[in-house]
C-alpha cells in the first residue's frame, strides 16, 4: 500500500508539472512574448502542445487518486515494487520544476549586441538567401515543370528589382528586410547612389573606426536557437556619439566597400534619428 501511495503522489507530481508547462505557454500567448522564442508560423505547434500537456496534465492527477492496486507477477525473482530514493525523485523532478517557476519568476528578455560576440555578425547575406532557394533535380518528369517555375520566379525577380531601382527612396521594411537588403547585395552596382532608410541597432566590432557601425537585427527562421545576426555597414560623423544596443532609423546613400576581401553594401550617412526598441525586433525568414 505504501508504494501505491508512493506511485500516487508521483503521479500527481507529473500532472502538477504538465499544468505548470500549460499555464507557462498560455502566459506566454496571452502576453505575446512567446515571439521572443520562437517565430510566429511556429504557434500551431505551441497550441497543440499546450493542449496535449493540457490533458495529460489533468490525466496524471485524476489517475493519482485512483484506490486500485498495482500487482505484478512473474517468475523473474526481482523486486518490482518500484521503491527510489525521495532524494533522487525530488533532483529528477526539479529538472522539469525549474524551468516552469524560472518562467513565471523572472522577466522574457530581449536578445541584444552580446549575443553577437558569440555567433557573429552576417554582414553579407545573398549567401544566406542562396542556401534558402537552391533547388535540385529529383526526376526527368519534373524537370520542364521546375525550368518553368524557375523562369517565372527570374521573372518576378526582374520585377521586384526594377520596382526597387525606381524608387526613390528604398524603405526596407521589417516584412521585406532580408529580401531587400539580399537585392540590394547581389545588384550592389545597380543600387550605388540610391537612398535608403533602414531601422536597427547599432553594433560595432572592435576593429570598426569611430564612424563607423553595423545597422544590425536578428533574424529567425524556426525559433532562437538558429537566431542569426545581419547587420548593413554605415558610416558618418553622426555614428560617433552611438552606444551599442541603441535603435535608430538611419537615411543615407548606398555605396560599397570591400571587407574580408568582399564587396559589401556601405551606407553613406545622412540623418540618424534615435527610436524606440520595437515591440517585436526579430526579423521572421520564412
Amino acid at each position: 500500500m505504501e508504494n501505491n501511495h508512493d506511485l500516487g503522489f508521483q503521479k500527481f507530481i507529473r500532472g502538477i508539472i504538465l499544468v505548470g508547462f500549460t499555464l507557462l505557454l498560455f502566459k506566454l500567448i496571452l502576453t505575446g512574448d512567446i515571439t521572443n522564442f520562437i517565430a510566429p508560423k511556429m504557434l500551431p505547434f505551441v497550441y497543440f502542445a499546450a493542449a496535449v500537456f493540457l490533458i495529460l496534465g489533468i490525466l496524471q492527477i485524476w489517475r493519482s487518486d485512483s484506490k486500485k492496486e498495482l500487482d505484478i507477477y512473474c517468475d523473474c525473482g526481482l523486486d518490482h515494487s518500484g521503491k527510489s530514493s525521495p532524494i533522487k525523485s525530488l533532483a529528477i523532478y526539479s529538472v522539469f520544476l525549474f524551468p516552469v517557476l524560472t518562467g513565471f519568476m523572472f522577466p522574457e528578455v530581449v536578445l541584444d549586441s552580446s549575443v553577437i560576440k558569440n555567433r557573429g555578425i552576417n554582414l553579407g547575406t545573398a549567401s544566406v538567401q542562396a542556401e534558402q532557394t537552391e533547388t535540385t533535380e529529383s526526376s526527368a518528369e519534373t524537370k520542364t515543370e521546375k525550368t518553368t517555375a524557375t523562369q517565372e520566379a527570374k521573372s518576378a525577380d526582374d520585377m521586384y528589382l526594377e520596382g526597387l531601382l525606381n524608387s526613390d527612396k528604398i524603405v526596407v521594411t521589417d516584412a521585406e528586410y532580408s529580401k531587400i537588403t539580399n537585392y540590394i547585395e547581389m545588384n550592389l552596382d545597380k543600387f550605388e547612389g540610391k537612398e535608403i532608410e533602414l531601422v536597427g541597432f547599432v553594433y560595432r566590432e572592435p576593429d570598426y573606426k569611430q564612424d563607423e557601425m553595423a545597422i544590425s537585427r536578428f533574424t529567425v527562421s524556426c525559433c532562437v536557437a538558429d537566431l542569426q545576426v545581419m547587420g548593413t555597414l554605415a558610416t558618418g560623423e553622426a555614428a560617433k556619439n552611438l552606444k551599442n544596443d541603441e535603435w535608430i532609423k538611419v537615411t543615407g546613400t548606398i555605396t560599397k566597400t570591400t571587407r574580408n576581401e568582399q564587396e559589401l553594401p556601405l551606407i553613406d550617412i545622412g540623418n540618424i534619428e534615435k527610436i524606440e526598441a520595437p515591440s517585436d525586433p526579430y526579423i521572421y525568414v520564412f
